[in-house]
């Protein structure tokens, strides 16, 4: 099931506190946030995911993502730094685009949070979850780390 699938039938079971699932800026965001972010993130954390799982799922995991990518996952870093520094202006960008509404709040539509809030900082939850460096690099972005240091009181509960 779909992240948007899921959040609409939380929504509709749980209607309050509403959460608005879906806006123009929130599409955009999302849209340019996943092409970048997973490129990012699929370069720097998938080959260090496997270092957090058990021994007998971390042999699982690699065997199945090697053969997804074809090779082993550790040359994934051999160009790490090359692909931070070209996405800094993709990240840049994104990044100002979730601070369009500051003056209203620190979420991306302002006062209250959005899916296109929990989606970021679960993004960025995941990377640090895996890697703290990975984490530290991308909350270096205003808009990022203003987003996911807004949803923390959300993410207090981990059960």
């Amino acid at each position: 099931m779909e992240s948007a699938q899921i959040a609409e039938f939380l929504e509709s079971t749980y209607p309050s506190p509403s959460v608005i699932l879906t806006s123009e800026l929130g599409r955009e965001i999302e849209s340019k946030a996943r092409a970048i972010i997973a490129t990012q993130f699929g370069k720097s954390l998938l080959p260090r995911e496997v270092y957090i799982l058990s021994p007998r799922a971390g042999e699982y995991f690699r065997k199945r993502r090697e053969t997804m990518i074809g090779r082993p996952l550790e040359e994934l870093l051999e160009n790490e730094e090359q692909a931070w520094d070209a996405a800094d202006g993709d990240l840049r960008s994104i990044s100002d685009l979730m601070q369009k509404n500051k003056a209203s709040g620190p979420f991306v539509l302002g006062g209250q949070p959005s899916y296109t809030d929990f989606f970021i900082a679960g993004a960025l939850q995941n990377a640090r979850v895996i890697d703290e460096g990975v984490f530290q690099r991308i909350s270096r972005y205003d808009g990022y780390r203003q987003v996911y240091e807004a949803c923390l009181p959300y993410m207090e509960k981990e059960d």
